[in-house]
């Protein structure tokens, strides 16, 4: 019986006692300014708990969970956290060393990272999980808003921010997410279905080869509980979903030509990758009953998401800028490939920042070949996240930017401009240098790390 209608018990002095309302559950998040686990955060708040966290850095994400009534502290102590706290989840960015963590476990308090507390999440409901090496983060957009238009009210927690959120609490028995392939977070994820996009060579300071990735993704796919959307197109996808018995397997294929002329007639975002993610998206929704002039109006209204080709605006000058997180040698050809279709006739500027030495290293011969489409490349320092164990070589943005020039033939293709603080500046020179008027230049942002941090400050 609820707390609220219970009758008062009697002392052992024989006067009434009336029970007391049960106290919220709390849960603290260490790293909460993550894309993710603000999301997951969001997803605690929404189910009545006491939400707090910290964070080592300010951001426009800690400030908006300020607003949603989240107290969120600056740098990361012992005093951050609540000494009655039910849970603590942790980034997979945070060390275990982490004052908070270790306190947390003195305290015989419950401490999960992000993936094993989504993991728990994921059992709740009817899960729809979207992996793959590129395009999760659109393809889970483009799956939400289809389920949203066809009224079937998903909960999602998403990687990206969509129409502004990145977190979404429904009523129905769907969850939609994004299942990250990093450290084997999608591991502890328990799918009614999944969508593998793709499978690539990457997070190389975890996977030491294409086989270890290969294995991981069909070690989370085998868990699916009734079918998987899987890219026939892409080798390494099929060659995993072959080996899948446990559930039913449906591909999707460019070779699916009626669909994908549909489908490039209303699409409003470019780039053949976003079609293929919205024909992914398509087979999902498909086998599980929504019809296809439902679908279709979805993903017509899709106009693409935080940090994916977004436009940021335009220049004082007018040089149109873009913002992205493409950090991988396939994702920039794609963005690039998607940029190049729209303006044919504009100079294209890609301003690019390596993420992880060892990434750069790994796949550095990738890297070379894939700015083709850009005019002009600016290249600025690499950025290694706090955590990552990373090493010192002879491989940087200095020798990118001279083996890129090699490749297309010219000395000035490609510039190691220093900064992130210098990327005005360096538009600025090449504009005047290659006599091009800022009008008729697209700028694209690209990267992981803090390069982002600059585009607000161009269209300013």
């Amino acid at each position: 019986m609820p707390a609220s209608n219970a009758r008062p018990k009697k002392t052992s002095s024989g006067s009434l006692k009336t029970p007391q309302k049960a106290l919220p559950r709390r849960v603290h998040f260490i790293g909460i300014g993550g894309i993710g686990m603000s999301s997951l955060a969001r997803w605690f708040l929404a189910q009545k708990w006491l939400v707090t966290g910290s964070d080592a850095a300010k951001s426009s994400i800690t400030q908006e969970l300020g607003k949603d009534g989240i107290k969120v502290k600056i740098g990361h102590s012992k005093g951050n956290l609540p000494i009655k706290a039910d849970l603590v989840i942790a980034s997979a960015a945070v060390s275990p060393d982490n004052s908070e963590i270790v306190l947390a476990t003195e305290l015989g308090i419950r401490t999960q990272r992000y993936s094993e507390a989504l993991g728990d999440v994921t059992r709740k409901y009817k899960t729809i999980a979207i992996c793959g090496s590129h395009g999760k983060s659109s393809t889970t957009a483009m799956v939400a808003k289809i389920f949203i238009t066809a009224k079937l009210d998903p909960t999602v927690v998403i990687g990206t921010k969509l129409e502004g959120w990145n977190f979404r609490s429904g009523k129905s028995e769907w969850l939609i997410i994004e299942a990250d392939e990093y450290n084997g977070a999608f591991w502890n994820y328990k799918p009614f279905a999944a969508i593998v996009t793709n499978i690539d060579l990457e997070h190389v300071d975890f996977y030491k080869n294409l086989a270890a990735v290969k294995n991981s993704f069909f070690k989370f796919l085998r868990s699916a509980g009734e079918f998987v959307v899987a890219n026939k197109d892409n080798k390494n996808t099929y060659d995993v979903s072959q080996k899948i018995k446990t559930a039913k397997v449906v591909y999707f294929s460019a070779d699916d030509m009626v669909r994908v002329e549909k489908l490039k007639n209303i699409l409003k975002v470019p780039g053949t990758h976003n079609v293929m993610n919205a024909l992914a998206a398509w087979k999902l929704a498909e086998s599980v009953g929504i019809d296809e002039a439902t679908i279709l109006k979805a993903l017509a209204s899709y106009k693409g998401v935080w940090r994916r080709i977004e436009y940021k605006g335009h220049t004082p000058e007018g040089m149109k800028i873009y913002d992205d997180y493409a950090h991988h040698p396939t994702e920039i050809k794609a963005s690039l490939q998607a940029l190049r279709e729209k303006y044919s006739k504009e100079h294209l500027i890609c301003v690019f920042q390596p993420h992880q030495s060892r990434r750069l290293i790994a796949l550095y011969k990738d890297f070379i070949g894939s700015f083709g489409d850009a005019d002009s490349v600016l290249l600025i320092d690499t950025y290694n996240p706090k955590g990552r164990d990373e090493v010192s070589q002879n491989i940087t943005a200095t020798t990118l930017a001279e083996e890129i020039n090699k490749k297309s033939r010219s000395s000035d293709k490609a510039a190691y401009i220093g900064s992130h603080k210098d990327i005005r500046k360096a538009l600025k020179a090449l504009v005047k240098n290659k006599k091009l008027k800022e009008s008729n230049t697209v700028a694209i942002l690209m990267g992981a790390g803090d390069v982002s941090d600059e585009t607000g400050k161009l269209v300013q």
